[in-house]
């Protein structure tokens, strides 16, 4: 099979680009590969895109919309690499119809929102705009059932593989050297925090259980390994016991793992990415903490401390950091048995060998379902609600636009939110509030409705 992938490598200042360097050899072994041609490849060349989100993957987004072909989405969420090639270049208009080729009228109004500055960080995850590149493409692989979930979730239909996330062996211990180049004590338990620390990584959260625990433990130290996004609080992280080392080239990034006694990972909202720092902290059998949430909470229990979000988060967190904790055994061997490359390597070659159909090349936004399919009954001052659709309705759920049902009257309105998830098939029975006649409309928690028009109006059938 010849096949010709598109990716960064390194040097460049992304995960994708090691998890490349870790893929190539392994993968030439198996098919006659090259990698980032310069030159329009013969149609019978499979094509491989390695997609994350930020601008190191703006040219391979672009091949990729060109020419399809097997897509891996190392984050669910695209939508800051989008901001990056049309926004951030002055290109509103760009910006607006990449929304819409992805969410539809509700992705447009959003995209003309922040345009004129209304904008909250969480749309970037609820509107993950990586829907439309997935649709054009002839199959896509991600890493965790929860982005597989989510793609069919906004009406993908393109064949989804889900391919274990792979993992290199420690090949060096440089512990005593990178731990006393930061002059940490050997009896000192240091908390590692590695990668490109953005504001999704809880760094309030976990600032303030460093701070708590290290009230009753002096000996706790916090490494940050990486750089901070713009919007991190730096000053934040002055506190004594803190030491960043900025940008970690993939010598040192791997080496500081050996360094570090245990981990932070946690993650709120979610892109949908399995974190390569997790994957390198359970081979180096160390401790993690991660948010029980999305991705992360398809772990076994036994292999990584799970975090609630919110109540009780600070409190499990500290516990963590505080706890005599053993070598992370259980989560060497959960790779062992789970993340080895073979099985990586035969995921991809599954994929590849089992393409989906060509996808036209125009917009396909008539296909997405941003809003739910309903069927509603007033009988008594009572809402019957039905399910008519393909996915779940969702009541609240992190990370993903909350379902929120608003009722008008003559006389007034009220938004509800439902007593709980509704399956595809299944109705529930909530108090009217009012009597009637009620016009009934679809709303996402934090996305604009793009002109209204009530799904159903009803009168009480007493």
């Amino acid at each position: 099979m010849r096949v010709a992938m598109f990716t960064p490598l390194p040097p460049e200042k992304t995960g994708v680009a090691h998890y490349a360097s870790m893929l190539i050899p392994a993968l030439r072994e198996r098919v006659e590969l090259e990698v980032n041609p310069a030159t329009p490849q013969p149609r019978d060349v499979a094509r491989i895109y390695h997609l994350g989100n930020n601008p190191h993957h703006a040219r391979i987004y672009e091949e990729a919309m060109r020419t399809p072909g097997v897509i891996v989405l190392h984050d669910l969420v695209l939508h800051h690499l989008i901001v990056e090639m049309t926004l951030a270049r002055g290109d509103v208009d760009g910006y607006v119809a990449a929304l819409e080729a992805n969410h539809g009228a509700a992705g447009a109004a959003w995209a003309r929102g922040r345009a004129v500055g209304l904008h909250g960080e969480i749309g970037n995850f609820l509107l993950p705009a990586s829907v439309e590149v997935a649709r054009r493409s002839l199959a896509v692989i991600v890493h965790n059932h929860y982005a597989a979930e989510r793609l069919r979730s906004f009406g993908v239909t393109t064949p989804i593989h889900i391919v274990p996330h792979p993992f290199e062996p420690a090949t060096s211990d440089r512990r005593e050297e990178l731990r006393a180049r930061h002059s940490f004590a050997a009896d000192d338990r240091v908390i590692g925090v590695f990668g490109y620390l953005t504001s999704a990584k809880r760094s309030e959260v976990v600032l303030q259980a460093f701070a708590e625990a290290r009230m009753k433990e002096p000996r706790l130290r916090m490494l940050v390994v990486g750089e901070p996004a713009p919007n991190v609080d730096l000053v934040a992280f002055q506190a004594d016991g803190i030491t960043f080392t900025g940008y970690a080239g993939d010598d040192d990034f791997s080496a500081y793992f050996a360094a570090v006694d245990r981990l932070v990972n946690l993650r709120y909202p979610s892109a949908g990415e399995t974190s390569g720092t997790l994957i390198r902290a359970l081979e180096a059998a160390k401790p993690v903490a991660v948010s029980d949430y999305a991705q992360f909470a398809e772990l076994p229990d036994e292999v990584v401390w799970k975090v609630p979000l919110v109540d009780g988060e600070v409190a499990s967190l500290v516990r963590f950091l505080l706890a005599d904790l053993p070598a992370n055994d259980a989560g060497r061997q959960f790779l062992a048995e789970n993340n080895s490359m073979e099985k990586t390597i035969e995921g991809y070659l599954f994929g590849v060998r089992r393409q989906g159909r060509r996808f036209p090349i125009g917009g396909s936004t008539s296909a997405l379902q941003m809003f739910p399919s309903l069927e509603a009954i007033l009988k008594n001052g009572k809402l019957t609600l039905r399910n008519t659709g393909a996915t779940t309705i969702r009541s609240h759920d992190y990370g993903q636009p909350a379902y929120r049902l608003l009722v008008k009257w003559d006389s007034g309105d009220k938004w509800l939110r439902l007593p709980g998830d509704l399956e595809p098939g299944r109705e529930m029975t909530i108090d009217a509030p009012a009597a009637g006649p009620l016009r009934l409309y679809h709303a996402l928690e934090s996305v604009p409705m793009p002109d209204p028009a009530p799904f159903a109006e009803l009168t009480d059938e007493i």
